[in-house]
C-alpha cells in the first residue's frame, strides 16, 4: 500500500475515533427515498435532527450490525418528531428502490421519518464524498449467468446532523452504545 493511502486511511480512522464537528452543512445531492419522493439530501431535512447511516443490502456483516444499532436508537427516540433517520446506500447499482423496500420490510424499519435513500451512481457517490465515506468494490466474481457478485469495502460511520444540517457527531455505527447515542440525539433535537 502506498504511503499516501496509508496517510489517508490513518486520517479517516482518526476522524472516526475522535468524532468530528463541522462548521457548515455538507453540500447536497438529489436522492430518492423508498416512498418515491426525491430529496435534495441532506438540505431538504434541515429543521430536523438527522441520524445518517450508510449500508448496502448485500453486506454480510458491518451493515447488519449498524442497522441493528440504528434500530435500537430508533426505539429510544423514534417517537420524537424532531428527529429523522436517513440511511444511504453504498451500492446504488444493486440497491434499487424495490430492493431497499424489501430490506426495510425484512428489518422492520419504520417507514415514517426513516428514509432509505438511493439514486444514480454519480449522485450517491457525491453524497459519500460529502460525508467522507469510502465505498469500493472488493472481491468480484462473474457467475456463468453473467451476474456480477461482489462485496464492498466501506467506511463504518453514522453521522448526527443538527437542525441547521451541520455534522455534530461521527462515529462507528456497528459498535456504538445505543443508549448513549440516543441521549446525544435527543439533546440535539431539543437544544435551542
Amino acid at each position: 500500500m502506498s504511503r499516501v493511502w496509508v496517510r489517508v486511511l490513518a486520517l479517516l480512522i482518526g476522524g472516526l475515533l475522535l468524532g468530528c464537528e463541522a462548521t457548515s452543512p455538507p453540500s447536497s445531492s438529489p436522492l430518492v427515498a423508498t416512498n418515491g419522493r426525491t430529496y435534495v439530501f441532506p438540505a431538504d431535512l434541515r429543521g430536523k435532527v438527522v441520524v445518517v447511516s450508510f449500508i448496502y443490502t448485500h453486506c454480510p456483516d458491518i451493515c447488519r450490525m449498524t442497522i441493528g444499532q440504528m434500530l435500537e436508537v430508533w426505539q429510544r427516540v423514534g417517537a420524537d418528531t424532531n428527529i429523522v433517520f436517513a440511511t444511504v446506500t453504498l451500492d446504488p447499482a444493486r440497491d434499487t428502490l424495490e430492493t431497499l423496500r424489501q430490506y426495510a420490510e425484512v428489518w422492520q424499519i419504520p417507514s415514517h421519518r426513516w428514509l432509505l435513500l438511493t439514486g444514480t451512481i454519480a449522485d450517491v457517490e457525491r453524497v459519500h464524498e460529502m460525508f467522507g465515506v469510502i465505498a469500493r468494490k472488493s472481491y468480484t466474481e462473474r457467475l456463468p449467468s453473467g451476474e456480477e457478485v461482489y462485496f464492498i469495502d466501506h467506511t463504518d460511520a453514522v453521522f448526527l446532523l443538527d437542525q441547521q444540517g451541520i455534522i455534530r457527531d461521527r462515529r462507528e455505527g456497528s459498535s456504538l452504545d445505543a443508549t448513549a447515542y440516543a441521549n446525544l440525539v435527543k439533546r440535539y433535537a431539543h437544544s435551542p
